[in-house]
């Protein structure tokens, strides 16, 4: 390949020099670190006992073999009767300080036992005539609490009351009960659990958090744990306090025991053989060794950066050399690559042969929904030695899992004998990109189906349209590295010709992703990519004019992801643009984030679930969703709540940062047990960068 030296900026810059934009020297800003300290972690525990469950106010309520059973008969006062008729209209009764609250088919009555009046909740100019109003109760403030298909609510004071709807957060409300204990008010309602903590509800829905979602009855314990009687049994939902380093150490451990795969130690969802069982853990190969691997090379290598730990220094080394291995195994032998190229994953030839799964009849079934798709003699042949199967057709994503973790790793844990196998990586990789016109080419000696970033596709062939914001910067990213690993100034001079030249500093900066609104979902892969770039290209640049469009990018890019308070986008974008300024001709932009950047960060980083089964769940039906009217779906797939945030991460399956925050149901089988890996690099960066502390 000719790599020009003219270019329209007319220099050529080969040194490299640290911008200053990323030590944590930058910690002494005034909002930061945010003290994380110790929070309340939920969690779920099945209650499989007999009888009736261990709260002692709940023993009305048991478990049979028919299921669970609720004998409670509420008291009965004569008086009622010409206001509710007869007993079977009253849903629920509580008392408290001589008040007898009564939630009944036609209303909610407050009286002494003998008189009655029909309460009309009002807060400012609204006021409501609750019906079919489902519970009561007295929470540990003395506050009474109603429910009902309208909504729910509780007395401020003698006539003002506090009102809830979908549109101030609540997520359902067909109400079966209600009760009140140390750590908020629970509601339980025909599919899932609320609870109303801290001025905000919280949804429980799916085996991550209950039995069933049809709730019968709850009890809170003095611990504040809330014991709920579901169609499918008893379901516990704790809390414990933790840290998030507590957290990650348990994530840590978790990885070790089920997700190891191989001798190299990749890492990868497991199988679980019983439904929900970690013990029965067993890691699987997937089509992202090297992405994941690269994600966990860099939450390690932030890790020893953050603590100074030579256990994560260990961990660091350990998965270098497993992503290095899979630009090894595709050298030699009948199936023999170009050097460089890398392989998606690897299976010992003592596991089952993956080629029977993926064959030819698999390719072509795949090349008639993607005319782009290859139809390969073998998509997983053997490597020389014999001993390992490897899957061919690597894509980018592959790529910026690489290089991402090994530019992290290369500057923040190497000695001078490791930088020197990085360097040797790099090289051969980069070396294969810039030799195949920056194409990721196979053994068959064409581009693989998603490693293009020639100028001639993502410019000038219609059909990369979509990809050619994101590959721009992703080749731009590897250039970049390489240059900054290698201290070649070839690497600079084909980075500052594609910028340039080519357009691809534009390219990013304009098309970061396909947008299609202020809330589209997008491709959620490639937004955690693009950021991946972001920190690597902002960090390593010394030209001002590439600087300035990097930030452009990632502000703009920056705009769309907030909304999904993705732990790993907010802190990268933290890491580039603290501090920050942007000039243009329409005037200077302080590009700091504002505070919600980091607080929205750690509250994903608290809410991270410790159950990553993948079980099924759903917000479908909430009402406090507001649906995407884009998609056009009826039921609606996606959604956001009711300020147009994506649910928490709790509230959702989606617990990877890359995947799609705004679906809003996932059918799962509780079979998969997924890696917390994102957690760990989310958490260590955040520290690393002094984001947060604790």
């Amino acid at each position: 390949m000719n790599l020009k030296k003219s270019f329209r900026r007319g220099v050529l810059i080969t040194t490299f020099a640290a911008t200053g934009l990323f030590p944590v020297a930058h910690a002494e800003v005034d909002t930061l670190p945010i003290n994380a300290g110790t929070f309340e972690q939920q969690f779920h525990t099945p209650y499989t006992g007999a009888g009736a469950f261990p709260p002692a106010d709940a023993a009305a309520i048991a478990i049979t073999p028919e299921g669970v059973v609720q004998s409670r008969t509420w008291p009965w006062y004569p008086s009622l009767a010409e206001h509710v008729g007869g007993r079977e209209a009253v849903r629920c009764v509580a008392a408290q300080g001589g008040e007898v609250a009564v939630a009944a088919e036609n209303g909610l009555y407050l009286g002494d036992g003998e008189s009655w009046a029909l309460a009309l909740p009002r807060e400012g100019t609204v006021r409501w005539a609750p019906m079919d109003v489902r519970a009561v109760v007295y929470d540990t403030e003395s506050r009474l609490w109603f429910a009902c298909p309208q909504g729910v609510g509780y007395r401020v004071a003698p006539d003002e009351w506090k009102l809830f709807t979908g549109a101030d957060g609540l997520p359902f409300n067909d109400f079966t009960c209600m009760a009140a204990g140390p750590g908020g008010v629970w509601f339980g309602t025909t599919n899932g659990a609320i609870r109303f903590h801290d001025g905000g509800f919280e949804f429980r829905q799916g085996r991550r958090w209950l039995l069933d979602n049809h709730v019968r009855a709850i009890a809170v314990d003095d611990a504040g744990d809330a014991w709920i009687a579901t169609n499918g049994g008893v379901s516990r939902i704790g809390h414990t306090p933790m840290t998030l380093a507590k957290k990650a150490a348990l994530f840590e451990a978790d990885i070790e025991r089920c997700h190891r795969r191989t001798s190299f130690g990749y890492v990868n969802p497991a199988t679980l053989s019983t439904p929900g069982d970690k013990t029965t853990a067993t890691p699987r190969y997937t089509d992202n060794d090297g992405f994941n691997t690269g994600l966990y090379l860099a939450a390690m290598s932030f890790a020893y950066a953050a603590t100074g730990d030579d256990t994560y220094r260990t961990k660091a080394r350990d998965a270098f050399r497993a992503l290095a291995f899979l630009s090894e195994v595709t050298q030699g032998g009948p199936y023999g690559g170009p050097k460089g190229l890398i392989a998606r994953n690897v299976v010992p030839t003592t596991e089952p042969d993956p080629g029977a799964v993926y064959d030819e009849e698999y390719d072509e079934q795949r090349n008639q929904r993607d005319k782009l798709w290859k139809i390969m003699k073998r998509r997983v042949p053997v490597d020389a030695s014999g001993e390992w199967y490897w899957k061919a057709d690597a894509s980018s994503d592959e790529l910026d899992g690489h290089f991402f973790g090994m530019a992290i790793y290369y500057d923040f844990v190497c000695d001078a004998e490791e930088k020197g196998a990085v360097r040797e990586v790099v090289r051969r990789i980069i070396d294969h990109l810039v030799a195949h016109e920056y194409n990721l080419v196979d053994y068959d000696n064409s581009p693989t189906r998603w490693g293009h970033f020639a100028p001639d596709d993502l410019n000038r062939n219609p059909a990369w349209q979509a990809e050619r914001g994101l590959n721009s910067y992703s080749i731009l990213t590897y250039l970049s590295i390489a240059h900054h690993v290698l201290s070649d100034a070839r690497y600079r001079e084909a980075y500052l010709q594609l910028a340039f030249d080519e357009g691809y500093g534009m390219n990013g900066m304009t098309q970061p992703k396909e947008q299609t609104g202020p809330r589209a979902p997008g491709h959620q892969p490639d937004d955690n990519m693009a950021f991946m770039n972001y920190y690597h290209l902002i960090r390593y640049e010394t030209d001002p004019q590439l600087l300035s469009m990097y930030q452009y990018a990632i502000r703009t890019h920056w705009q769309y992801e907030r909304l999904e308070r993705n732990a790993f986008t907010n802190f990268v974008y933290g890491a580039c643009a603290r501090g920050q300024e942007r000039t243009d001709q329409w005037g200077t932009v302080d590009l700091s984030p504002p505070m919600e950047c980091y607080t929205d960060a750690l509250d994903t980083l608290k809410r991270y679930p410790l159950d990553l089964v993948d079980w099924p769940m759903s917000n479908a039906h909430r009402i406090d969703m507001i649906p995407f009217a884009s998609e056009g779906d009826d039921p609606p797939t996606m959604g956001s709540d009711h300020r147009g945030y994506a649910f928490p991460i709790d509230e959702r399956q989606e617990i990877y940062w890359d995947w799609n925050y705004w679906r809003l149901s996932y059918e799962g089988d509780g079979t998969t047990l997924r890696p917390p890996h994102h957690y760990l690099l989310a958490y260590y960066m955040g520290l690393f960068h002094g984001f947060i502390s604790g």
